[in-house]
């Protein structure tokens, strides 16, 4: 059976659909790799209320759905930084990342034409769908209240 995918913005009230996949797969991959601070520091930022307020500024978030049901999410800061991508385990590995991916940076970079490089801040086991999906690591694996991460870029 095909069921196609569509890609979009994220509507106005869909937080909590946004957030409760980012927590699902958070939960299942990232935090058993974080101690308790990382997880309490990362959940602060998964909210649904925090996110509202961050796309009134200079973030957005897309989101890819199948079926009505929100399947993938990237978030990028500044239009330059992902610091939220998450795609649900039976739709990993489909192409459903590099697609949410390819139209966050289209974005980023009619936005900002001068934009070199798209960084990200990947937790040690997305290093590498990362690598994958073209970006390049930048430094040693470090931790950061709790959140340990590998500084990447895609330029």
């Amino acid at each position: 059976m095909d069921h196609s995918v569509n890609y979009r913005v994220m509507k106005p009230g869909e937080e909590d659909q946004v957030i409760d996949l980012v927590s699902g797969v958070f939960y299942q991959f990232v935090a058993p790799l974080f101690n308790d601070e990382g997880v309490t520091e990362f959940m602060e930022y998964a909210d649904p209320l925090a996110l509202a307020e961050r796309i009134k500024g200079d973030q957005f978030v897309n989101v890819a759905e199948s079926d009505g049901e929100i399947i993938g999410i990237i978030e990028i800061r500044e239009h330059r930084h992902i610091s939220l991508f998450f795609i649900k385990q039976e739709h990993q590995r489909k192409g459903i990342g590099r697609e949410l991916l390819s139209r966050a940076v289209q974005k980023c970079i009619s936005t900002n034409p001068e934009l070199t490089e798209l960084t990200v801040n990947s937790s040690p086991n997305a290093v590498s769908a990362y690598r994958a999906l073209g970006l390049v690591q930048k430094g040693e694996e470090k931790t950061v209240n709790g959140i340990r991460f590998v500084p990447m870029s895609l330029e």
